[in-house]
């Protein structure tokens, strides 16, 4: 069978007239008659358009098969319905077999002899390595230390060792001058100062120097104290010679009297502060080696 005959076939059993094939193409029904008398053949694209609107393959109208074959039935053919699947891998864990395709993971691990290799696992298994990684870290997680809310809640927030270092120095400083001091005056002071004097100028020094130079509350009661000051008045003088001579008399001596009262309320301070440091220093010794 001719293509012509073909075409008139199909176009008689699709009940179209020649005029209207023609209309569809864009064509005349002169052209259509040509096709069908094998007179002359659609181009390429023509015989795609046919074979789309007839609902058989290319290959029917090119060939001299008798027998048409729908579109539908050589896509099938086509394709094949059971694509092959290409193993790339396999998990490590459970032994799933990998395609190409599925979702995969990397991991790193090290063998029993401690050498880090790169392993493939599947997603299920990956999974369940993130979660047993997030218990562990949740149960290797450090606990919060309670935090102190009594009267010594400022202990410090110094790591180093380096204050009690120098109040112990200072300390010892202290008690041998005081122990010199002792045994030349030996006559009037006795024995039992003569023991007790240095032991305990020593630890009051070293206590208060321990206790102020950590951010304690006694370091806070010293600045506190040592902060005080006494507003001083005001001078009046006169613009001649006698009033400005008068001025810095007054200007001196106010500053000499500031001078010594600065120096009044730090020796105030530090005589607060030891008297508290003697009490509190071994609590606060033992709180900062507990917390810190």
């Amino acid at each position: 069978m001719t293509i012509g005959q073909k075409l008139k076939k199909l176009r008689a059993d699709k009940g179209m007239t020649q005029k209207d094939l023609a209309d569809q193409l864009h064509v005349s029904f002169q052209t259509i008659s040509k096709w069908e008398k094998d007179e002359n053949e659609p181009d390429l694209t023509t015989i795609r358009e046919l074979a789309k609107l007839y609902g058989v393959s290319t290959d029917y109208l090119l060939s001299e098969d008798e027998t048409p074959l729908k579109q539908s039935q050589a896509s099938a053919q086509a394709i094949d319905p059971t694509p092959t699947k290409i193993q790339i891998d396999k998990c490590r864990d459970c032994g799933k077999a990998l395609y190409q395709g599925d979702v995969s993971h990397q991991l790193e691990r090290k063998t029993n002899s401690g050498i880090k290799e790169i392993v493939t696992v599947c997603d299920d298994c990956f999974n369940k390595h993130e979660e047993l990684n997030k218990r562990r870290a949740e149960l290797n997680k450090p606990v919060a230390k309670p935090v102190y809310s009594g009267p010594l809640h400022r202990i410090t927030n110094r790591k180093d060792s380096r204050p009690l270092i120098w109040a112990i120095v200072i300390g010892i400083l202290a008690a041998i001058a005081v122990l010199i001091a002792c045994v030349v005056n030996y006559q009037e002071v006795g024995i039992g100062w003569t023991i007790a004097a240095p032991l305990l100028s020593g630890y009051a020094i070293m206590a208060t120097i321990y206790c102020i130079f950590t951010a304690s509350y006694i370091s806070d009661v010293f600045l506190s104290v040592a902060s005080w000051s006494i507003k001083l008045p005001g001078v009046i003088f006169t613009w001649d010679l006698n009033g400005i001579a008068w001025l810095i008399v007054m200007k001196i001596s106010l500053a000499i009297l500031g001078f010594l009262l600065g120096v009044a309320t730090l020796l105030l301070a530090l005589a607060i502060s030891g008297f508290l440091s003697v009490f509190s220093f071994v609590p606060l010794l033992i709180y900062n080696k507990t917390n810190y």
